[in-house]
């Protein structure tokens, strides 16, 4: 704790004058300068109370001031002997808690009085003519108006009595700056500018602790006075400086608008000359025109696709199909439709200015799709020419070959494992369900029986132990048995033939997974399947079930590729890399020579005739992967292993639904 003889020493040194009193308000102790200030009548003051030696105002400010101190407020009070009503000395007052108790410090310094005195009226008066030329000589040197005045607070209130609680006010035509007097109590002056009050400057305290002076008045009056002079002056010189400059900026704008219209009428001159070149060049190009456009329909008329130019707005401009009028909406006329497609290749055109290539399907019909965007002369798109090629017969073809090979790849897949599973899987099921059954009603027995016979043991084991936990196993074969019937589903979905149309929103971790599931009983005799898939993988547009015909293939030839007689690996790992998804299949088995991998995606290529390979699943898997935007390449080294890698572009937004004009 703060010793209080401590206390005295630290603010005597500090400060002229010290009074101390307890929270009754006797004095406690008085410093000799304050001692001497006070009128010898008063005697010793230590032990009196405030009221007894002060006047009833100069008391009652002390205790405000205490009030103020004791809840962390500034509070100054005004000392003002009983025997001496005329003089009082401003103390500031505190509130501290030594070993003693509680005790209220009021302090102050000497050049600080509140009265008259020749002395300290020429020391203010010296502040006020100080605070005068600040002022005058800021108003001459600061670049504006607006700044003066933002700035005239910190020159103003070093000639007030306590210039840290001084807050000044300025209103000047219309503007306001600096902060109000939270009270009525201020001093303030007017400012009259060319015959008219302009404005005004309010000087206040923070609040009504202090007294403003009439000298501090006084002040101001000389201050509003020669600002009024000062600012009539930079107005002037301000709306002078601006004349000049709006006149320069007239000069300048002349000068520049004689220079454009000398450039105009030789430039009107040069015209004049070109004028009769050019109209004979454009009859000569109207004729040219008529010639050009009449050979263009020719072309189209010729072209065995379907080819149909479209304007911005989705109209026909001109077409090589006699049911499709010039004029009409592109989607009406071709497609049947009433709105416009959901996937307009006119927009996607419009935006990314590049031709857009896809296959789409339009009733029964497949439909090839080739859009290029047309230009005007500003390089902006004005529209597109498309052609449609009808490739039904061929996409029937791909799919059956697909299917085809589908079924080769399952073959040893649906026959060896949905044939052999989903049957004894049946009975498996269905006995579980019976002896859950005879497991409930036996079990009361036993524990009738296990009252009576404490070292009962089933299947070797303790009956309390086979207790709690024979109803879990059934579960868990339960739950087997489901697993297993959803994976025969899974192959079911995966040999059920598809259409073909990319319009799957594909998640490529999601797709690995149940691929890997699909496939484990097959491979698990010939490698281990180990996965690393990147979290928070784009998606893309494209046919899930194609992507998972490729990840079969690829997966179980990795698997065949193990050599005889050990257990190989076969690392599945996923990744984005500059905007596409990467596909990685690994495996450590036999590898391949040079001249093998450069012949793997020919259609009918095999090393597996003997085991009955077709040599269509790499072919038609680069085949899946071109019809994504994709590309697939392969690494290998014999005696190594070999490394797939299917990268395919991925989107920022994956919209499905089928694709239509």
């Amino acid at each position: 704790m703060l010793k209080l003889e401590d206390l005295y020493s630290l603010l005597e040194v500090n400060f002229d004058y010290l009074l101390v009193t307890g929270e009754d308000g006797a004095v406690i102790h008085v410093s000799l300068p304050l001692a001497e200030e006070l009128p010898a009548g008063n005697g010793d003051l230590k032990g009196k109370r405030l009221e007894e030696i002060l006047t009833q105002g100069s008391a009652a400010t002390f205790r405000e001031a205490m009030a103020q101190a004791r809840s962390g407020n500034r509070g100054v009070g005004g000392l003002t002997p009983r025997d001496d009503p005329g003089r009082s000395i401003p103390l500031k007052a505190s509130y501290a808690e030594p070993e003693s108790g509680p005790v209220f410090l009021f302090f102050g310094n000497k050049l600080r009085p509140l009265g008259s005195g020749s002395e300290w009226e020429k020391k203010e008066r010296i502040k006020e003519l100080s605070c005068l030329y600040q002022v005058a000589e800021w108003i001459e040197v600061s670049a504006s108006i607006r700044e003066f005045f933002e700035k005239l607070p910190r020159y103003l209130a070093p000639g007030m009595l306590y210039p840290e609680e001084v807050v000044v006010y300025s209103e000047y035509q219309g503007i306001e700056y600096g902060q109000r007097p939270a009270t009525d109590r201020y001093i303030s002056t007017k400012l009259v500018v060319g015959g008219r009050e302009s404005g005004e400057i309010r000087v206040g305290y923070l609040d009504d602790k202090h007294q403003l002076l009439h000298e501090e008045q006084r002040m101001l009056d000389e201050i509003g006075r020669t600002l009024s002079l000062a600012l009539e002056r930079k107005e002037l010189r301000e709306r002078m400086a601006l004349r000049e400059e709006e006149q320069q900026e007239y000069d300048r704008q002349l000068r520049e608008l004689k220079r454009e219209i000398d450039q105009r009428e030789t430039e009107l001159r040069e015209q004049q000359d070109k004028l009769g070149i050019v109209d004979s060049y454009l009859e000569r190009v109207n004729r040219g025109w008529e010639e050009a456009r009449s050979r263009l329909e020719t072309v189209f008329q010729a072209v065995p696709d379907d080819v149909v130019l479209i304007d911005r707005n989705r109209k026909v401009v001109m077409t090589n199909r006699e049911d499709i009028p010039t004029g009409s909406y592109c989607y009406r006329s071709i497609f049947g439709r009433e709105t416009k497609c959901d996937d307009c290749r006119l927009v996607k055109i419009m935006k990314d200015k590049t031709p857009v290539t896809l296959t789409m399907k339009h009733g029964d019909r497949y439909l090839e799709v080739h859009a290029l965007p047309v230009y005007n002369k500003d390089h902006e798109v004005d529209g597109m020419l498309e052609f449609y090629r009808d490739v039904t017969l061929e996409k029937t073809y791909e799919q059956q070959i697909q299917q085809a090979d589908k079924l080769a790849s399952l073959g040893q897949l649906v026959s060896g494992i949905g044939h052999e599973i989903n049957n004894p899987n049946q009975f498996i099921r269905g006995n579980i369900k019976i002896l859950k059954q005879a497991l409930e009603d036996i079990i009361p027995i036993l524990d009738n029986w296990y009252e009576e016979h404490p070292d009962l043991k089933i299947a070797r084991l303790k009956y309390g132990f086979f207790r709690d936990h024979v109803m879990t196993l059934v579960d868990d074969m339960a739950h087997g048995s489901e697993r297993i019937k959803s994976i025969v589903e899974g192959l079911r979905g995966f040999a059920r033939k598809d259409e073909g149309l990319l319009v799957d929103c594909v998640d490529v971790n999601t797709l690995i997974e149940s691929t890997t599931r699909l496939v484990h009983k097959e491979v698990h005799k010939h490698a281990e399947i180990e996965l690393d898939l990147t979290s928070d993988l784009p998606t893309f547009t494209g046919n899930s079930q194609k992507i998972e015909q490729v990840l079969v293939n690829l997966i179980v030839n990795a698997s065949q590729a193990i050599p005889d007689g050990r257990k190989g690996l076969i690392r599945v790992s996923t990744r984005q890399d500059d905007g596409d998804v990467v596909m990685e299949i690994a495996d450590n088995g036999k590898g391949m020579s040079e001249k093998t991998r450069k012949q793997i995606f020919d259609p009918f290529f095999t090393t597996k005739r003997a085991r009955g390979g077709t040599g269509l699943g790499l072919a038609i898997a680069y085949r899946i992967v071109e019809e994504h935007g994709g590309n697939i390449s392969v690494a290998s080294e014999e005696g190594k292993g070999t490394t797939f890698t299917i990268r395919i572009p991925a989107e920022e937004v994956c919209e499905t639904g089928e694709e239509e004009a």
